[in-house]
């Protein structure tokens, strides 16, 4: 039984191998008459199985016959140079559509334009494409291609110098085309917005002019093979301004510089630059900084005329002024940019701080004076201590500091010594007191203490000529102007002149 077992499973083994080989070659043959059935049914236009790896744009572009479809007729690493010799000119133009934001804290500029490429490549070819026209170098016959076509074209290398970051607003499709010539003239449009970095000084802020230059350079190709300028030509433009532009702190305005050449150790490479110039409009800060503040100072100069014996009313007119400039100065700040050296705000903020700070300190001064008593020798103090009497002012005197009534509630009366007590002579406080004591004699009295008076008068007039003649040199070093950008720029629509 064993051996009957084992020749029955050498015989199954053959078969199995002869019915897998049967499997693979049925269903070899179905593939192949499935392929030749499929092959039949092909449109005859259908691609060739040369463009099956192709994308759509690329196989569209080699059916079109634009350009030469041979690889080694045609090669994207290499430049198209002209016939007669000498490098590839590529023209640029630009239109500015809008400037988004001005960013101060980080000095930046974002920028919305729409940039456009010209140059020649007489490797492309479309004149089959278009209708027969009498006038074989009319510029103005164009195919329309996908913008993914420059993938497979030679394209300048060009790029935003210190732009930090670039955005192409699409929805769908790019906002870009491209256009085929009739002179074989390629053209390349598209839009976008970015961030430039623009080094701004504030040295005269609020009242600065800011000059951001936009630079769009080569990358790789040195002037030996390629060089940009700004379009001249049919299209009759460099620049397109948008006259709706409204920048709510700035006036502006755009200047084209030709034959930029960036020289570093491996060549020059060309370039051209884009200047927008900013000035900024004061008006806001005269209304919210300038005016505020040199009120302010008026008030604390308005508080000298208040009589010094006012000490609750001077003092809280003076130290308001001061804590309010403080906090205004601190609250200008954080809105302006943060740099090392001072601006012009600053200047006037500082001033205005230190005219508040001299009417505190002149009433001190004052202060000092009306209290100040003079030295007593010690004849005059034997003699005061000789003398009888109570003492007393005479209130009707104006030229003697008055006490309030709780002062004189608390002064001691001076009595007369017992051996006056016990004679016939009465004390007579206004006729026996000594002159050299202080007393108001009848007899000869002394001259009124007015030296605050004046320095109360000359430090109005001091103080107040100061003010003004820091305002005649402060303005007109804030507005002085060349006049070299006012030549060159109109400010005021943003067009160059």
């Amino acid at each position: 039984l064993l051996q009957e077992k084992l020749f029955s499973n050498h015989n199954k083994q053959p078969r199995r191998k002869m019915q897998n080989k049967c499997f693979h070659i049925i269903l070899t043959s179905t593939f192949i008459w499935l392929l030749k059935a499929e092959k039949s049914l092909r449109p005859p236009n259908f691609m060739n199985s040369r463009y099956l790896w192709m994308d759509p744009v690329q196989h569209d572009l080699n059916q079109l016959g634009v350009k030469p479809s041979d690889p080694s007729d045609y090669n994207i690493h290499i430049p198209p140079m002209p016939r007669e010799g000498g490098p590839l000119l590529v023209n640029i133009s630009i239109s500015l559509r809008n400037i988004l934001e001005i960013d101060e804290l980080r000095q930046l500029i974002t920028l919305e334009t729409t940039m456009r490429l010209y140059w020649q490549d007489y490797r492309l070819n479309v004149s089959h494409l278009l209708p027969t026209n009498p006038y074989s170098n009319a510029s103005d016959d164009y195919i329309l291609l996908h913008p993914d076509t420059t993938h497979y074209i030679w394209f300048p290398d060009i790029y935003i110098d210190f732009a930090k970051a670039l955005r192409v607003p699409k929805f769908m499709v790019p906002p870009a085309s491209l256009r085929i010539y009739r002179n074989s003239t390629a053209r390349y449009a598209t839009q976008n917005n970015y961030d430039v970095a623009c080094p701004m000084n504030f040295r005269k802020y609020p009242y600065d002019t800011q000059i951001c230059k936009v630079k769009y350079e080569s990358y790789g190709y040195t002037t030996q093979k390629m060089l940009l300028k700004w379009k001249k030509g049919f299209d009759q433009s460099k620049v397109t301004a948008n006259n709706s532009i409204s920048l709510a702190q700035f006036d502006y305005a755009v200047k084209f510089e030709e034959e930029y050449r960036e020289a570093i150790a491996s060549g020059e490479y060309p370039g051209v630059i884009m200047t927008i110039v900013l000035r900024r409009k004061i008006n806001y800060h005269l209304l919210q900084t300038y005016l505020p503040s040199g009120l302010f100072v008026i008030v604390a100069w308005l508080s000298l005329f208040l009589p010094p014996e006012a000490i609750p009313g001077r003092v809280t007119m003076a130290m308001t002024t001061l804590l309010t400039l403080a906090a205004m100065f601190g609250a200008v700040r954080q809105n302006t940019p943060r740099v090392s050296y001072v601006s012009a705000l600053d200047i006037w903020m500082c001033g205005c701080i230190v005219f508040v700070f001299f009417t505190l300190l002149e009433y001190v001064i004052v202060l000092c004076i009306i209290y100040h008593k003079p030295k007593i020798t010690k004849e005059e103090a034997n003699n005061c201590s000789k003398s009888v009497g109570m003492q007393t002012l005479d209130r009707k005197d104006p030229n003697i500091l008055q006490l309030e009534d709780k002062q004189r509630r608390k002064q001691r009366p001076r009595f007369c010594p017992s051996w006056r007590r016990g004679g016939s002579a009465r004390c007579r406080p206004k006729e026996i007191i000594h002159t050299h004591c202080g007393h108001k004699s009848a007899q000869k009295p002394p001259k009124p203490n007015t030296d605050h008076l004046l320095v109360e008068k000359w430090c109005r007039r001091l103080i107040a000529i100061m003010f003004i003649a820091f305002n005649g040199i402060y303005w007109p070093l804030l507005t002085h102007d060349d006049g070299t950008i006012d030549r060159e720029f109109d400010l005021r629509s943003g067009i160059l002149i």
